[in-house]
């Protein structure tokens, strides 16, 4: 009953409706999140050999997350039933067979249990793929929970489309730009390294050109789980305290850490550089003879240099970087002063923030730790603080970033691929 509740709670919404065109293709993407699905309507018009002109004509959400519906099967029955019903409005009647629909899940269903994951793609497989329920263009391969990797490179396909780099016709963004995306779980790198990729390279064909993209998802490296791997060192640190200082909190912040039948208080220190000295744990390469291929940045993961190329970053880098005041004129990102701004505000206590600041007490310690940990992270992962390389924003020619732009984009054109190597074939 709970399931359904939430169901005829959840919101249907409209972020950005354009007029439908009976000569335009279109394709759904379902992005099942953790706590929602977000719907969007793609709309193109074919011109082979080149690169589709993308249009979000449909977005809407509908919450709650699919995993939170398995224990009555006829809520989840109900939850894609109103979907597609809501769909099957936005695109006109004649072009339902023609549009392709697909789903794909993220770090929420990730983290679930093996079995529960294959529970709820099989639930999902029958539902898609049943046509009284769903009158779109379904394949048991247009379902499926992504990797790491899969989303760090959609994500650097949305950036260089909306920046025009696969358009023959756009000189201005001759060079690709790589990605740096920290999210709560992982974070990810996405870059066309100038050296030859020998492990982590996943090749992507746009408008018939071949891209060989180095992607990387570091796991337990995101910001979220980062604030849990640095209590959990200081309490093997220090095995026989009941309460522990956390350089990485702001003075007079304090919290709970229940550890087996212990709990132990963790209290604010709020000390940058023994913060920034935990934080060096965790991200530190492995010794040269661990490490193959060659090089090494975090651990013993392979990546190729960076060196000076371009890269984008968005979400959680770009939103500190905006409090910390640290991006420059031309959008880019300025390591030096953001480190120093993070450092000063660690050394604040939690009454000034929250008071003074106006920063939420949900986030005020969470901006401590994260300002010390993005840096040193930018610096492990081979970037140049110097040349300062890096832009951050939440938007790119007005359209919003995100990774299910690159998802269409690497869908369509597989699709186009494959029918053309059909078609060649039947000759």
């Amino acid at each position: 009953m709970f399931a359904v509740m939430w169901i005829l709670l959840g919101t249907l919404w409209c972020v950005e409706c354009l007029p439908v065109s009976p000569n335009r293709e279109y394709g759904i993407l379902m992005d099942a999140g953790s706590s929602s699905t977000k719907v969007r309507i793609y709309g193109w018009h074919n011109a082979p050999m080149q690169v589709p002109g993308f249009v979000e004509v449909y977005s809407a959400r509908s919450s709650p997350g699919i995993d939170a519906l398995m224990a009555v099967p006829s809520d989840m029955s109900d939850y894609f039933y109103n979907i597609l019903e809501d769909l099957k409005e936005q695109i006109p009647s004649d072009s339902w067979s023609e549009t392709s629909i697909y789903l794909m899940a993220t770090a929420g269903l990730r983290l679930l249990d093996e079995e529960v994951t294959s529970t709820i793609m099989r639930t999902i497989h029958a539902l898609l793929g049943n046509p009284e329920l769903n009158p779109f263009r379904y394949q048991p391969e247009n379902a499926h929970i992504l990797s790491g990797e899969e989303e760090a490179l959609f994500a650097w396909l949305t950036v260089n489309y909306l920046n025009g780099y696969f358009s023959a016709d756009d000189t201005s963004s001759p060079e690709s730009f790589g990605l740096i995306e920290l999210g709560g779980g992982s974070a990810q790198i996405a870059f066309i390294p100038d050296d030859p990729i020998y492990a982590g390279k996943m090749p992507v064909n746009i408008a018939g050109q071949e891209y060989g993209v180095y992607c990387h998802s570091h796991l337990s490296l995101g910001a979220g789980i980062m604030g849990l791997r640095v209590v959990d060192f200081l309490i093997r640190e220090n095995p026989n305290a009941n309460v522990i200082n956390n350089p990485c909190m702001l003075k007079g912040d304090a919290t709970n850490h229940a550890k087996g039948h212990v709990t132990i208080g963790i209290v604010g220190d709020g000390n940058a550089s023994l913060c920034e000295s935990v934080l060096r744990h965790f991200l530190s390469p492995a010794d040269d003879e661990m490490c193959s291929p060659k090089p090494c940045s975090i651990g013993q993961v392979y990546q190729p240099s960076i060196r000076d190329n371009k890269l984008f970053s968005f979400g959680l880098i770009y939103l500190l970087a905006k409090d910390f005041n640290a991006i420059n004129e031309d959008g880019r990102l300025n390591l030096v002063h953001f480190q120093e701004k993070a450092r000063d505000y660690c050394g604040q206590s939690l009454s000034y923030v929250v008071d003074t600041l106006r920063v939420s007490p949900k986030f005020a310690s969470r901006n401590c730790q994260d300002g010390l940990y993005i840096p040193l992270l930018m610096a492990a992962l081979g970037f140049n603080p110097v040349t300062q390389n890096v832009y951050v924003a939440d938007s790119i020619k007005q359209s919003s970033i995100a990774w299910s732009l690159g998802a269409m984009l690497y869908e369509e054109e597989r699709n186009r691929y494959t029918e053309l190597v059909q078609g060649n074939g039947e000759e």
